[in-house]
């Protein structure tokens, strides 16, 4: 079933919709749980921005009747415009920006946002339900541009995510400060978790080869430095939820295992 709240963030000065993943009978159990960035594309078609999510919930059905692994999903609304999602979730200044209205982007609201997200979700989550509060049990999940901010949040509050998923990473449009970035905050390793699609292309300028190059970037760049990863290349896939929830059990799989591969297909 899943469960809905509306949450004050006070340092974002704003409210935020909360859809929670969770069993009819759950009396006994202790969650790990996995944060999902652009939470209206989570759980339901219905509420999708695009008419079509990730159905999560097949996934976290699907580990735990089959992997003995229970998850307690929950899903962030993110701020449903274009400029609204694009400074929510955008931690560096865009080099090359899509449109003209990005120009207008303000990273200090991501960084509030971030705040937010630690401070106040997740310690509200850890008080309604029974969870595991430590980083091991703890996964975030992100696409396109939200898998910057998961990667950002994983690395900037080193005791909070052990595990990253970065679907379609669109770190390319602020390349140089993205690694910067990383390069200061390796205080602990993290599994990250990296998909990339073949056919990928976003905002009719972005294609393939940007998000191909950020996704081997980024893996080398991690497992350089000493971080567990794995790269899933779908050649078929594109930038959409449909794709990204196909490969969500990829993510999964590679929290919990490493050389046993559950698969639905």
């Amino acid at each position: 079933m899943v469960e809905y709240y509306t949450l004050y963030l006070p340092k974002s000065n704003r409210e935020v919709r909360i859809e929670i993943s969770v069993p009819r009978f759950r009396e006994g159990i202790i969650f790990d749980t996995l944060y999902l960035l652009d939470g209206q594309n989570a759980f339901k078609d219905s509420h999708a921005a695009f008419g079509r999510s990730i159905r999560a919930t097949k996934a976290l059905s699907f580990t735990a009747k089959e992997m003995g692994k229970r998850i307690l999903g929950v899903a962030i609304h993110n701020s449903g415009s274009d400029l609204g999602r694009i400074n929510e979730y955008t931690p560096f200044l865009i080099d090359n920006p899509a449109a003209i209205e990005w120009n207008s982007q303000d990273v200090n609201i991501c960084y509030d946002y971030c705040y937010d997200f630690i401070n106040t979700i997740v310690p509200f989550i850890e008080a309604n339900y029974n969870t595991y509060r430590t980083p091991e049990h703890r996964f975030i999940y992100g696409s396109s541009l939200a898998a910057v901010t998961a990667i950002y949040m994983g690395f900037k509050y080193e005791n909070m995510f052990k595990y990253i998923g970065a679907f379609s990473t669109a770190s390319f449009l602020f390349e140089n400060e993205f690694y910067k970035f990383l390069n200061k905050n390796q205080n602990s390793i993290k599994d990250v978790f990296i998909y990339v699609g073949g056919n990928e292309a976003s905002d009719e300028i972005y294609g393939k080869e940007a998000y191909i190059k950020s996704a081997y970037d980024l893996y080398h760049y991690l497992k350089n430095n000493g971080n567990r990863t794995r790269l899933v290349i779908d050649p078929k896939g594109i930038h959409n939820e449909e794709c990204w929830g196909n490969h969500l059990l990829d993510f999964i799989n590679f929290i919990y295992n490493e050389d046993i591969y559950f698969s639905t297909k």
